[in-house]
């Protein structure tokens, strides 16, 4: 079998070209900043711009109260030139020292986007990367089985996935460089740079929504009349949506990293290696297929997309809050579902039996609010609410997508779709509003919410296994032993 090889070194000599710190002239009609020299520095996230101004008589700082640069907004030295789109340059003038002799005013600020390209249009029909920086620690795909590829470059961490997204294929892959880490997705054919932008999103939303981190601060996207990417044609550098960071993996291969290995003697000790190993055949990588299906729904279903993504946030909110985010999430997951099946929401009763049920009951509307003027609001309120009696409720919704994926649902499980009414209404599913009975009712609702979510979502795309079992982990916090196991068999 050919060894897949990433030619990176043409990558990331456009890439530090762009991050190296430079001067650049501005070229833009604006008045008082045309072809003045401008400083660029890659910063945390984005880029610092600072501009050495020079008042002149007759100047008012109030003509640059708001700085906004006409296009073209054009950055140029003898080595490069770069675009600067609309609405990506953010400056403000800050004066040295007011009451010194120093006249100049430093015009800082910071720019969200840059490209060598003039128009969006030079990445269209084009082999297109996407070049994401992370957080170096550990390997981000090694728990889903790919592939090992070469590179021109001294890596590290060379996993390799073959996303498949409506029948066209994508790599996504990893490696560090020196000390920094890196996830990297490449099309294998010509693509359109919005069709790319949206593929290379919902794959990290993949990642995210399986290992808990979002890594979508930044990132570079290069494209290349080569499949190959040894030569580059364009890079620009963009800021996207600041990553989101959780403790929430719900896949693992190392039952080490769940377990407490806690033990006070060597008995406990040998206890709890003797548990760990048991699951050492049982929770395996990921297929790839499996990752790809994911991709897929999440490409093709922009509810379920948005979904993944306040499931993510909910995981770092209060859990006041939280339940309400899962809330919204698992209802727009059954959405979804009901109509991909064409499944109409059970009914209380047939429509035969209602029917029968609406006559009497709008007889005894008739008996007592008679058709007259000063009835009329109260006839009009009434007479919707009889029409909608036999509407199904949410819960019956919930609990139908759960059998359209084959999930048997557990009791528990059906109190805490009951608890989502609660939570949408600002209310907590309590037995009682003291603090330690609030905590701990409230996370147990929302840990078995936030499995239910996976749950509905692992089962739609084909997913055959074990995931984290967070509400028995965290039985010591919720006083609920549901007396599962720690991994959980879907």
């Amino acid at each position: 079998m050919n060894i897949i090889t990433k030619h990176i070194n043409a990558t990331f000599a456009r890439i530090n070209a762009l991050k190296a710190p430079q001067t650049l002239k501005l070229e833009t009609d604006h008045s008082l900043l045309r072809n003045y020299d401008l400083l660029l520095n890659k910063i945390e996230r984005g880029y610092s711009a600072k501009i050495n101004f020079k008042p002149f008589k007759g100047f008012s700082s109030t003509q640059m109260h708001r700085i906004k640069l006409p296009q073209p907004i054009i950055l140029t030295n003898e080595d490069t030139t770069y675009f600067i789109p609309e609405n990506s340059i953010h400056l403000h003038q800050v004066f040295n020292d007011f009451f010194g002799d120093d006249p100049t005013i430093d015009i800082v600020g910071t720019i969200d986007r840059i490209s060598t390209a003039e128009n969006e249009s030079n990445f269209d029909n084009k082999f297109l990367r996407f070049v994401v920086p992370v957080i170096p620690q550990r390997d981000k795909l090694k728990n889903i089985r790919g592939w090992y590829y070469n590179t021109d470059a001294k890596t590290e961490n060379r996993n390799l996935l073959k996303v498949r997204i409506n029948a066209t294929e994508y790599h996504f892959y990893e490696f560090k460089l020196g000390n920094d880490a890196f996830l990297a997705i490449d099309s294998t054919e010509f693509c359109k740079l919005a069709e790319f932008q949206k593929i290379c999103i919902n794959i990290l939303l993949g990642l995210g929504f399986l290992y808990g981190n979002l890594y979508l601060d930044e990132g570079f996207l290069l494209s290349s009349s080569s499949v190959e990417f040894k030569e580059i044609d364009d890079i620009s550098f963009s800021i996207y949506c600041k990553s989101i960071m959780t403790t929430y993996s719900i896949h693992t291969t190392n039952a080490y990293s769940v377990h407490d290995m806690t033990a006070q003697n060597e008995e406990e000790d040998n206890k709890n290696h003797k548990e760990v190993k048991k699951w050492t055949n049982l929770i395996i990588e990921l297929e790839n297929t499996i990752y790809s299906s994911l991709c897929e729904l999440l490409y093709n279903s922009e509810p379920i997309s948005r979904a993944v993504i306040t499931t993510l946030q909910a995981n770092l909110l209060s859990l006041e809050i939280k339940g309400s985010a899962y809330s919204l999430a698992l209802e727009a997951i059954t959405a979804v579902f009901m109509i991909e099946n064409k499944e109409k929401r059970p009914k209380p009763v047939a429509d035969k039996v209602f029917n029968e049920l609406k006559k009497k009951f709008l007889n005894v509307l008739e008996d007592l609010l008679p058709e007259i003027k000063e009835n009329q609001d109260s006839r009009k309120i009434f007479k919707a609410r009889i029409d909608n009696l036999n509407s199904p409720s949410n819960t019956d919704k919930l609990q139908k997508s759960f059998d359209l994926v084959n999930y048997k649902l557990q009791d528990y499980e059906i109190k805490a779709l009951k608890a989502r009414d609660k939570f949408q209404h600002g209310e907590l599913p309590v037995t009682d509003n003291s603090d330690d009975t609030v905590f701990r009712e409230v996370y147990f609702m929302t840990l078995i919410m936030h499995r239910m979510i996976y749950t509905l979502v692992l089962k739609r795309i084909g997913y055959d296994g074990y995931i984290i079992n967070y509400p028995q982990i965290h039985r010591h916090m919720t006083d609920v032993d549901l007396q599962e196991e720690e991994f959980y068999k879907l």
